[in-house]
């Protein structure tokens, strides 16, 4: 079994090439799936941000759109909906009175649960001759990927806009 070292370098190896071209393939195939579903001009599904609200807990408009890396303006029209939904409820900051914390009702939080079983319903051949093992590790990898994105996101964002930003 060969191992190979972590490349710290500008990305000109080969399987860091390779990786890229296959992530970009993953998110055109997502992004397709995602038109035919919703289609090609929708607006973000705020089921992401009721979910990192019903996850990760109540949180500020400003903070939420942080972990989302989101506009803060679209947050605040996808809140306004979720609020007029009944899917999330304005409370007031214990820390603060003047500012309010976003909180799932329970709707909200069996909207999420429906998503996510709706979720596992569509992936579930994608991966059924997978074994657990690999899943596993599959989702492992894609985890440490995502907090990597995070952690590099100005950079990689620099990057990418080669100086336009």
């Amino acid at each position: 079994m060969t191992t190979t070292q972590p490349t710290h370098g500008l990305g000109n190896e080969p399987v860091v090439d390779d990786l890229a071209g296959a992530i970009l393939d993953l998110v055109h195939t997502y992004l397709a799936i995602k038109a035919r579903v919703t289609g090609p001009e929708a607006e973000a599904n705020p089921v992401f941000l009721l979910a990192k609200l019903v996850h990760g807990g109540p949180r500020r408009a400003g903070e939420l759109a942080a972990v989302m890396a989101a506009d803060p303006s679209t947050v605040s029209r996808q809140v306004a909906a979720l609020v007029r939904q009944g899917m999330v409820e304005r409370q007031a900051d214990p820390e603060d009175g003047r500012a309010s914390l976003l909180v799932p009702t329970a709707a909200g939080r069996r909207r999420v649960e429906e998503h996510r079983q709706r979720r596992e319903t569509a992936i579930a051949p994608v991966v059924a001759d997978w074994s657990s093992e690999d899943i596993g590790t599959l989702s492992t990898l894609l985890r440490r990927y995502c907090a990597g994105l995070d952690e590099h996101r100005d950079a990689i964002v620099a990057n990418l806009a080669g100086g336009r930003r």
